[in-house]
């Protein structure tokens, strides 16, 4: 096309091209603040020129497309630094919680408040006020106990509750993205144009899909993209996607997982990243641990001071009852297990080999079990048990507990096994007289025999028989006495043949004074590390009161008595004021306190951690969001020139056209 016709053809192109630019221009600035929104710019190219009189006269411009400013590296980027960020945001949140709780708690306060108040019952044993008090400071321990540990499980409550949520908005946005999916694909059918508001949105949704769980993207043909979980399960496949769902835990129904919506399968522990990356991580690394570690100092607390009060005599005389009780071993059996009349029962044996594990226990080949830590997946025991009339018990005392097993289960049958889950949330003080605190040792060691009930000092030698301990099992080489009727029976213990250092002296053990029936009888060296006496308590099986005879010189009818505690003794109170700085748990290597400080230090230790990599992640997104706005971004500046550039070549070409129709008027003038 040439001459006045090829001018207005061209300007009126170059309008058309102005006016497109300045559309999308317009565009621009009215999605600055559209989230995921990239900027659009229009890509334009001369038209085919026309061969005429053998010269080529070009024929304006023409517009190729609509293209966004878009970079899939910068992109990806974006979506995986979403993914970390949300993720240790979710973790660090959930840490500084169950933190303020604990540190709230006051727990190794009231750990010490108690133990004060055992000494006071030390210092005065026969005083009720301290009794009294005592009491109060134990169920105040054991409140403070109960409290912390229902936070904590309305913790683990509100965990189960985001996840819910959390899979709920996965699905949706899974089912969105899908959609946008079919969208694109059809916008494109036909054409050759792009769909940059779609391919936005899509883009968009996918960076909020990272915020709830990671994922890693595809692309498809025709613009479709397939979203897949860290683990490799599809979320979305083109127009299809499929739903994740909250299933209960196979062993705790109480405890939400997340699987498979089609099939059910189990995703739990492949889910990474993002909100619901980070709650399960909590769950598993942080909120589990810290419940069993609490549980852990009230078992350990409960069965030290029970175990004590056994030893001791209360006011009335009596052996002493337990001082509180805290929750059970909690076994949940696996839904999946070949039969449901299996029944497992857990009992604490040595709270000082208790730890804050949890643990599998299944069945294996023959009568094996195998006892595996749930978190590392490690057997840690096995164990063939005993059987006794279709009950096995099975051992694991250097985990601090045993299990009873009854019913017939199969090969692959599994259980989980909390020993301390519960033991904070329901302890409680079961005592209530403060007479029944037993304070007195059971027995009294002095020289001498009963005479018309006074104690008379006739003794000719030096031996000594010592104060007296209770100890769990009967020592190397001792004179036990044992099928006592009533514990402790007074006894007396006489020598019966005399001897000098380097000899050995003959004695006899009666239970009663003067002439009552000898029940043991033993000898014991002269100038040596002594004998020692072990006295079996009926009412603990397993538990000794021993005492140590030694000396260099011995007179027959010299006699010591062991005559009961009485109502001013204070020796068990001591012990009990001991435990307080005994090395009871972690296997004998920390105090209760020591426990306490660990569970907060822990606790503390992993929310510094994560709230430094919630900020470090933080700032990575922050610098991919940067990096991917200066490729995508909408710059106002940019615009602002933009439309004055557009502006003036629409003016250009439409001043050409006016030319162009002022020439043809001539044209049609002269003719």
């Amino acid at each position: 096309m040439s001459g006045i016709s090829g001018l207005v053809n061209n300007a009126l192109t170059g309008l058309q091209a102005a006016q497109s630019a300045l559309q999308v221009t317009g565009d621009n600035i009215a999605n600055v603040n559209t989230p995921g929104y990239s900027q659009q710019n229009i890509v334009q190219s001369t038209a085919v020129p026309t061969l005429l009189g053998g010269q080529y006269y070009g024929n304006g411009t023409q517009v190729e497309s609509v293209q966004r400013s878009y970079s899939s590296f910068l992109q990806g980027q974006v979506w995986t630094a979403s993914a970390s960020a949300s993720g240790q945001a979710s973790l660090s949140s959930s840490l500084q919680n169950i933190l303020g709780i604990l540190n709230n708690g006051g727990i190794s306060s009231q750990v010490s408040q108690f133990f004060s108040g055992v000494a006071q019952v030390a210092a005065s044993p026969t005083d009720i006020p301290a009794r009294q008090s005592m009491l109060s400071n134990a169920q105040t321990l054991s409140q403070t106990f109960q409290s912390l540990g229902q936070q904590l499980a309305s913790v683990d409550s509100g965990v189960n509750q985001q996840i819910s949520e959390s899979v709920s908005q996965i699905n949706t946005l899974s089912k969105q993205i899908a959609q946008l999916n079919v969208q694109i694909s059809a916008s494109q059918s036909g054409v050759n144009a792009t769909p940059n508001d779609l391919l936005d949105q899509r883009d968009h949704l996918i960076t909020e899909l990272n915020g709830q769980v990671g994922v890693q993207v595809l692309k498809q043909n025709n613009q479709q993209l397939s979203v897949y979980l860290s683990n490799g399960q599809v979320l979305v496949a083109g127009s299809q996607s499929f739903a994740l769902q909250t299933q209960p835990s196979p062993y705790n129904q109480q405890t939400l997982n997340v699987g498979y919506a089609s099939n059910g399968a189990d995703l739990t522990k492949n889910l990474t990243g993002g909100t619901l990356g980070g709650l399960l991580q909590f769950r598993s690394q942080s909120l589990g641990p810290a419940e069993n570690g609490l549980g852990l100092l009230a078992d350990g607390i409960a069965s030290a001071l029970n175990a004590q009060q056994a030893q001791g005599l209360n006011l009335n005389g009596s052996s002493g009852s337990a001082l509180f009780s805290t929750g059970p071993v909690s076994v949940y059996a696996n839904t999946h297990n070949s039969s449901g009349s299996v029944a497992v029962v857990g009992t604490i044996t040595n709270a000082g080999n208790l730890s804050s594990s949890q643990y599998i226990l299944s069945k294996s080949s023959g009568s094996v079990w195998n006892l595996e830590n749930s978190s590392t997946g490690a057997v840690v025991a096995s164990s063939s048990g005993s059987t006794l009339s279709g009950t096995t018990t099975l051992d694991f005392s250097q985990q601090g507990f045993q299990l009873q097993v009854s019913g017939s289960a199969a090969a692959g049958d599994s259980f989980l096994v909390e020993p301390t889950r519960l033991g904070a949330v329901d302890m409680q003080t079961i005592m209530t007289d403060p007479a029944g605190i037993a304070a007195a040792s059971p027995y009294v060691s002095s020289p001498g025999q009963m005479v018309s009930g006074s104690l008379v000092n006739t003794n000719l030698g030096n031996l000594t028989l010592s104060a007296g301990q209770y100890v769990s099992s009967s020592g190397s080489g001792a004179i036990v006495v044992s099928g006592l009727s009533d514990f402790p029976t007074p006894l007396q213990i006489t020598i019966t043949s005399g001897a000098s250092q380097g000899g050995t002296a003959s004695f006899q053990i009666s239970s009663g004074v003067g002439t009552g029936a000898v029940i043991g009888s033993g000898t014991v060296s002269l100038g040596g590390s002594g004998t020692l006496i072990d006295i079996q308590n009926p009412n603990a099986p397993g538990g000794y009161w021993q005492v140590n005879l030694s000396g260099s010189l011995a007179a027959s009818s010299d006699a010591f008595t062991l005559s009961k505690g009485g109502a001013g003794s204070n020796g068990n109170a001591q012990l009990m004021a001991g435990l307080s700085t005994s090395k009871i748990l972690n296997s004998g290597t920390a105090t209760f306190n020591d426990n306490a400080a660990q569970l907060i230090t822990q606790v503390t230790n992993q929310a510094a951690q994560a709230q430094n990599n919630a900020q470090a992640q933080l700032t990575v997104l922050q610098s991919a969001q940067a990096a991917q706005q200066s490729v995508s971004g909408v710059n106002l500046d940019q615009e602002a020139a933009n439309l004055i550039q557009y502006q003036q070549a629409y003016q250009a070409a439409a001043k050409a056209i006016s030319v162009g129709s002022t020439l043809f008027q001539s044209l049609i003038q002269a003719l």
